[in-house]
This record gives C-alpha cells, structure tokens and sequence, in this order.
C-alpha cells in the first residue's frame, strides 16, 4: 500500500485546508485557492482510485459469483416476479 500513501497524505493535506465558501464569498484570490485545493483533492482521489481499482475489481467478481450462487439472473428473477404478481390480479 505504499504507492498509495503519498496521495493519501496530499489528499489528507488539501482536504484539512478547505473552508466554507460562504466565509471567503468577497475574496477572489481565497476562492481561487479553494477551487484549486478541491481540484487537487479530486486529482489525489482519482489517482488513488485507480490505483486500488485491480483489488476492486476481485472484490466486485466475488460479489457476482454470490450472486449467481443464489438461484438466478436478475431478469429471470424479475420475470418470475411479474408473472406472480399478474396471477395474483386475475385470482379473485
């Protein structure tokens, strides 16, 4: 996790340096410096994000194999649902 410590540590930077707009409404050069340290922010974030996107990627494949484990496809699920639903409206 070391490659991603660096981002992390500038993400953690930028974000303790943000204020609330509305205290710096009047003050162009602090609205700028706070439209920059956001862009920063979504810059480290994004970095990170691919960074760890190999271990998300398992983490979303096991998810789907569970899924699959459990009886079905989605739409197979949603059919069945709408032809029960359907039967109950005609049964009086």
């Amino acid at each position: 996790m070391d490659y991603i410590e660096f981002p992390l540590c500038r993400l953690h930077d930028a974000v303790s340096r943000f204020i609330v707009p509305s205290a710096a409404l009047y003050d162009i050069g602090v609205l700028k410096a706070q439209i920059e340290l956001r862009q920063l922010a979504l810059e480290d974030i994004e970095l990170i994000r691919c960074r760890l996107r190999p271990f998300m990627r398992c983490e979303v494949k096991r998810r789907r194999r569970g899924l699959q484990n459990r009886g079905g496809s989605r739409s197979r699920l949603a059919h069945a649902f709408r032809a029960g639903r359907g039967a109950r409206r005609f049964n009086p």
